[in-house]
């Protein structure tokens, strides 16, 4: 499925839509389940229908539907979870209870019954949207936490270097730096290796006393 702005360029809903999304409807059999169900395929969508509650989703799945039932107190699907596909919950009517399950499952989206077209490609487009610029952030986070993780690895390695050598940092990175070209592994994997071999020289230096025992 795409969708063309204006002179030929994508627009932003075409690159979110830009491949045939696959969906999962976890809803009961009933007139809101069909409709559902009947408006996605109108739409374009892959869509399979389950009920009840799976914890297991197929492969492959850009997007749920879950139905929440009022017999339901705290639906915890195993499914669940930071790697889990777009949610839209589908509740009856806009009861706090609802709407607290559906914010505490990690919903990106919620649509209320009866079941209707209009509305229905915003809410996805936009649950679709959210949950990749979400994907995007932890991204973005998981690159800055490992940057500064390699800072301080660098920091360290430097160190460990300059204190068995009597070198400057400069030269302390430079040889880190040629071991890594040598060997054609990155800058931090000599990190490491220089670490762990500055921890089993700190070990020989704290166990030599005992060894006259």
């Amino acid at each position: 499925m795409s969708t063309r702005g204006d002179r030929g360029q994508r627009s932003l809903t075409g690159s979110i839509l830009e491949r045939t999304p696959r969906v999962i409807v976890v809803h009961p059999d009933d007139d809101d389940g069909l409709t559902l169900t009947s408006h996605l395929r109108r739409i374009g969508f892959e869509v399979e229908r389950v009920w009840p509650p799976t914890d297991v989703l197929p492969d492959h799945v850009d997007l749920v539907f879950r139905a929440l039932r009022p017999d339901e107190r705290a639906p915890q699907d195993e499914w669940l979870g930071p790697d889990a596909p777009p949610l839209i919950c589908v509740i009856g009517y806009e009861n706090p209870t609802f709407i607290d399950q559906a914010i505490k499952m990690g919903s990106d989206g919620i649509i209320t019954t009866p079941i209707r077209a209009s509305g229905l490609l915003s809410a996805i487009v936009m649950a679709l949207y959210h949950a990749r610029r979400a994907r995007q952030h932890t991204q973005r986070i998981a690159k800055l936490e490992q940057k500064l993780l390699d800072s301080r690895h660098l920091s360290e390695a430097k160190s460990i270097l300059m204190l068995m050598h009597q070198i400057s940092e400069s030269q302390a990175y430079d040889m880190l730096r040629a071991q890594a070209m040598e060997k054609r592994v990155t800058i931090d994997d000599i990190c490491h290796s220089v670490i762990q071999a500055g921890e089993v020289l700190q070990l020989k230096r704290c166990a030599a006393p005992g060894e006259e025992s």
